[in-house]
C-alpha cells in the first residue's frame, strides 16, 4: 500500500485484500451505507455485482445500498413523450420539474427498468445473499418520504456555506436520515484515465440528486455541474461519515477517441484486471490524487476547485508524487 498524504492506494483482488486496506476506525460500525456507481450499464462503466460483493464481504455490519433512478440505466426500450415531444436532456433543461412523470404509467416504466437492471446484472441475488437493504433515492423523494428539509438545512449550514439551490435540502430520504452519522461509502469507479473529466468519488455522489435526467443540474455547457456536485456532497457530508473508495479491481476505462466502446459522451477502451483501489476520508484529496495517477490535471476539474473551498485543499505535492508513479499503478 502507498500513502499519498491522507489517501491510500493499494492492490486488491478480492475481499481479503480489501479488508486489509479498510483499517480506518470508521470501519467498526453496525451499519454502512454504500453508494455504488450505477449511472449506466455500458461495459466497465458501473459497479458490477462481483465487485460490489467484494466490498460487502469486507464489511462487518448491515449494509444499505442506495442509488437514484437514471434515464440511462435501462435496456434501451424506455422512451417518454410529453404533448407529443420526446423528453430528452434538452427538454429537461427547459422543464426541470418532474411532475409529468406521474402520468400515464411513466413512473412505473422507470421502476420496471430499475428492477431490470438489478435482476439482469445480478444485484437482486447479491442483495438477498447478503441481506442488503436497497433504498432508491428518487423513489423516496417522489413518494415524499423525506427528512425535514429545515433540519437538513440546519445541519449543512452549521458546517458549510449554503447550497445554491435549497431544494437540495429536500432530497434526503427519511430512511437514510434515520442512519445519520453512519459511514457512507462513495464506491466509485476508476473511469476516464487520461480523459478530460473523470467520474470519481465526489461525482459519484452527484447521483444522489433524484432527477433521472440531471441536465438542469449540469447547466448549459456544464456551468452548474461543479457547484451541483459540491453541494450534494455538502448535504451528505453534514449528516454522514463520508468515505471514498474508488476501485479498478476488475476493470478500468481509458478514454480514447477511437475507443472500442462507443457511448453518447465519447469512447473508451477497457483494461482488464488492474487490481487497484484508492481510499480515504477526504474526497477532494482522494480524487485529486487519482487524477494524478490517471494522467488528468486536477486543477482543471471544476468540482475539485470548488470542493477545496468547501472541504479544504488537497496537497499539490502529493498529487505530483502521484503523477510520478502513474506508470506503476496504471501502466497502460
Amino acid at each position: 500500500m502507498r500513502e499519498f498524504g491522507s489517501v491510500s492506494v493499494g492492490r486488491a483482488r478480492g475481499s481479503a485484500d480489501l479488508r486489509r486496506l479498510l483499517s480506518d476506525p470508521w470501519f467498526d460500525s453496525e451499519v454502512y451505507i454504500v453508494k455504488p456507481t450505477w449511472y449506466s450499464p455500458h461495459p466497465a462503466n458501473f459497479t458490477d455485482a462481483e465487485t460490489l460483493g467484494i466490498l460487502l464481504d469486507s464489511l462487518d455490519g448491515r449494509v444499505v445500498v442506495t442509488e437514484a433512478y437514471t434515464y440511462d440505466r435501462q435496456d434501451g426500450s424506455m422512451k417518454f413523450t410529453v404533448d407529443g415531444e420526446e423528453v430528452d436532456w434538452r427538454w429537461i433543461m427547459k422543464h426541470p420539474s418532474w411532475d409529468w412523470i406521474r402520468e400515464k404509467g411513466r413512473w412505473d416504466r422507470i421502476r420496471e427498468q430499475d428492477r431490470w437492471f438489478l435482476d439482469e446484472y445480478g444485484f437482486t441475488d447479491l442483495f438477498q445473499e447478503h441481506g442488503v437493504e436497497y433504498v432508491n433515492v428518487t423513489e423516496e423523494v417522489w413518494r415524499e418520504r423525506t427528512a425535514d428539509p429545515l433540519k437538513v438545512k440546519e445541519a449543512v449550514e452549521a458546517r458549510f456555506a449554503p447550497v445554491f439551490r435549497e431544494e437540495l435540502y429536500g432530497y434526503m430520504p427519511r430512511r437514510l436520515y434515520e442512519l445519520r452519522a453512519a459511514p457512507l461509502i462513495s464506491f466509485g469507479r476508476v473511469k476516464g484515465i487520461r480523459g478530460a473529466y473523470p467520474s470519481l468519488t465526489m461525482k459519484n455522489l452527484f447521483g444522489f440528486i433524484p432527477d433521472p435526467l440531471r441536465s438542469w443540474w449540469h447547466g448549459p455547457g456544464d456551468k452548474r455541474l461543479g457547484r451541483s456536485i459540491v453541494d450534494i456532497n455538502k448535504v451528505y457530508a453534514a449528516l454522514f461519515k463520508v468515505y471514498g473508495i474508488c476501485e479498478a479491481i476488475k476493470t478500468a476505462t481509458v478514454d480514447h477517441p477511437q475507443g472500442e466502446v462507443k457511448v453518447p459522451w465519447g469512447s473508451y477502451n477497457i483494461v482488464g484486471d488492474p487490481g487497484v483501489v484508492a481510499l480515504g476520508r477526504h474526497l477532494v484529496s482522494l480524487d485529486a490524487v487519482l487524477c494524478g495517477l490517471m494522467g488528468v490535471d486536477p486543477e482543471k476539474i471544476s468540482y475539485l476547485r470548488l470542493g477545496e473551498e468547501a472541504f479544504g485543499p488537497y496537497d499539490r505535492h502529493q498529487v505530483e508524487e502521484a503523477k510520478s508513479e502513474a506508470a506503476i499503478w496504471f501502466p497502460f
